[in-house]
């Protein structure tokens, strides 16, 4: 293209979804979040369209969160119950 704006995939703006992977990644980085975690969000995302709206994507990552506290609740039972540990 000669004289004029790009019109490259990469010069578009990152989409909502686009954005929270990127930050959910620097936090897997940096050990805050697993990479299971991101890899579970990636594929919601992707199956919900990378243009979903923000309350879907929201929605998805609620889902998450409850997926994870039962995750933590059961292992605390796990813990308790096995090892008398609170």
């Amino acid at each position: 293209m000669t004289g004029g704006g790009s019109r490259l995939p990469y010069a578009q703006p990152m989409s909502a979804a686009g954005q929270f992977i990127a930050e959910l990644q620097r936090e897997r980085r940096s050990g805050k979040v697993s990479s299971e975690t991101e890899q579970h969000l990636k594929h919601e995302f992707r199956r919900l369209g990378w243009n979903a709206s923000a309350s879907a994507l929201a929605a998805a990552v609620a889902e998450e969160i409850d997926r994870l506290d039962r995750e933590a609740a059961t292992l605390r039972r796990l813990r308790a119950d096995l090892f008398g540990a609170t």
